[in-house]
This record gives C-alpha cells, structure tokens and sequence, in this order.
C-alpha cells in the first residue's frame, strides 16, 4: 500500500514536470522579460517593506528607552516623596 502511494506520488510528480517543461519550452522571449520584469518589481517591493520594517524597528527601541527613561523618573521621584513623607512624620 505505502509503496503504491509512493509510486503513485512519483508518477504524479513526474508528470507535473513533464508539464512544465512543455509550457516552459513553449515560453516567448516576450513572456520571459515580463515574468522577470515581474520578479523586479516584487523584489523591490519586499525590499521596501523591509526597510520600512527596519525603521519602524528602531522607533519602537526609541520609544522603550524613552519609556524606561520616564519610569526610572517616576521611580525616583517615588522615591523622593517618600523620603519628604517620612520626614513630615518624624516632626
């Protein structure tokens, strides 16, 4: 049975290439320029998409230093009211 589907797998594989190469072969030079001019095109689509992914990555590091910066503040002053509070109540 395992065997069967296997040779059945590669019949169907071997087919599907065999198709393939008909149509390539059949392919104009027309075609060709258009497929690559395709590839081109999405190549540097994805390209951009990568840079804009890129920058988009270092504002959101920005904003994590700019929030850890904001939380050490409040932590200090935190700090510093408590300090204030303590001394109010020893007098």
């Amino acid at each position: 049975m395992l065997q069967s589907y296997i040779t059945r797998k590669s019949l169907l594989a071997s087919a599907t290439c065999a198709a393939l190469l008909l149509v390539g072969g059949c392919a104009s030079n027309g075609d060709l320029e258009k497929v690559r001019a395709m590839a081109m095109q999405a190549q540097q689509t994805a390209d951009q998409a990568n840079q804009t992914a890129n920058m988009a990555n270092q504002k959101a590091d920005q904003a994590v230093n700019t929030a850890n910066q904001a939380n050490q503040t409040a932590a200090e002053t935190n700090e510093k009211l408590n300090r204030m509070f303590k001394k109010t109540m020893m007098k």
